[in-house]
């Protein structure tokens, strides 16, 4: 494994440790149990719903201001 990719699945676990704390922490809510409840599974469903329609978006915009950026410094783009 090269150094790069090893970097990429380092960034992936810990964007992976973040999101699982956050959404451990805003849905679990009985640790008397051994069981999860269908409204912890819910709220963890949502949460990590919305985490990947926010990265997804996020990249999106990130390209569009790439592109324009590019545009600007008067680059051309492939077709």
């Amino acid at each position: 494994m090269s150094e790069a990719e090893i970097s990429t699945f380092r960034d992936f676990l810990k964007q992976y440790n973040v999101v699982t704390e956050q959404c451990f922490g805003a849905c679990i809510n009985d640790m008397t149990t051994s069981s999860v409840s269908d409204t912890e599974t819910r709220c963890t469903t949502n949460c990590l719903d919305k985490f990947l329609k926010m990265s997804q978006r996020l990249s999106a915009r990130f390209a569009e201001h790439q592109m324009i950026t590019a545009e600007a410094n008067g680059a051309t783009l492939p077709k």
